[in-house]
């Protein structure tokens, strides 16, 4: 299903590869450097694993204006994560993505593929290296003036080593948020989401959901997001004797996220996050502290 969605992708980008030469605007550019430090770099690992490193990303994208009512955009990304202590665990990215807008409504696609990573690096018998590919389609809708509707369908597939073949998963998740401008640079938030995954061993499925809420303050040079989000996630085919026989695993986390422009294009980003998980594994129970602090630089475009 990924391969043919993202067959899908590539037509729609290929169907207008005849107006590409001209009408498409100048590429545009996002650069993001973050730094991290975290008291838990792999959360849901047995073993706490403090760490800090950076996480690297960046973009470019084009629009088409297609018709007077309608435009198309595309954008190619790549980033990474690197850090200093389990180097294991770094691992690198790419995107590709395309939207299409017709006054208040925004039709998007995007693919992303990680060819390498490692699962829980600071455990041998919870990890295990894997390729993950991901395909996401989106809706956005304006509803008049203050009101944004956004609902996002991902499939994305884990497709572990040859010797941990039956920890290949098929996962698919619907996500729905609805955001309101209640006040001149006030917009309040709400979201939420349910997932599955389908393993080849039955004993690695996966059911989960969550639920958030958010506010957003701005203004010319400022720029705060303050949100708030639980969740459960369950392991609905152990059979008794397993380790994760009638597991359930229940998940709160805070965030804030605060921006500053500092000049044309460019932007410093602090970040913070506080995240709280219980289970009915006591070996599984944690709390993560976060910090964050980079720079957005943006440019290019028309």
């Amino acid at each position: 299903m990924v391969k043919r969605c993202g067959l899908l992708l590539w037509l729609v980008l290929c169907a207008t590869a005849p107006a590409w030469g001209r009408g498409w605007e100048p590429l545009g550019y996002t650069l993001r450097m973050n730094a991290f430090g975290t008291s838990n770099a792999f959360p849901g690992s047995p073993l706490v694993a403090p760490d800090n490193g950076i996480e690297p990303r960046g973009a470019l994208s084009s629009g088409l204006r297609v018709s007077k009512a309608l435009k198309l955009g595309v954008v190619v990304s790549a980033g990474g994560n690197v850090q200093r202590v389990y180097t294991r665990g770094d691992y690198g990215w790419l995107g590709l993505g395309t939207l299409l807008r017709r006054h208040a409504t925004t039709l998007t696609a995007d693919g992303e593929w990680t060819p390498k990573r490692n699962k829980f690096p600071t455990n041998l018998d919870e990890g295990g290296e894997y390729a993950e590919t991901k395909l996401t389609l989106g809706l956005r809708q304006n509803l008049g003036s203050r009101t944004r509707l956004r609902m996002d369908g991902t499939l994305d597939r884990d497709k572990y080593v040859h010797t941990l073949s039956e920890r290949d998963v098929h996962g698919r998740e619907l996500f729905a948020s609805v955001n309101v401008s209640c006040a001149p640079g006030i917009e309040l938030r709400a979201e939420t989401s349910v997932g599955r995954d389908v393993a080849n061993a039955s004993r690695y499925d996966i059911n989960a959901h969550w639920a958030g809420a958010g506010v957003v303050r701005s203004d010319s040079l400022w720029r705060s997001d303050l949100s708030v989000r639980s969740g459960v996630r369950s392991y609905p085919h152990n059979i008794p004797g397993a380790s994760n026989y009638r597991r359930r695993d229940q998940s709160i986390e805070i965030r804030l996220r605060v921006t500053r422009a500092l000049g044309p294009g460019l932007s410093a980003v602090a970040g913070a996050s506080l995240a709280d998980k219980t289970s009915t594994r006591d070996d599984l129970k944690f709390t993560a502290r976060t910090f964050t602090l980079g720079f957005e630089w943006t440019g290019g475009g028309k």
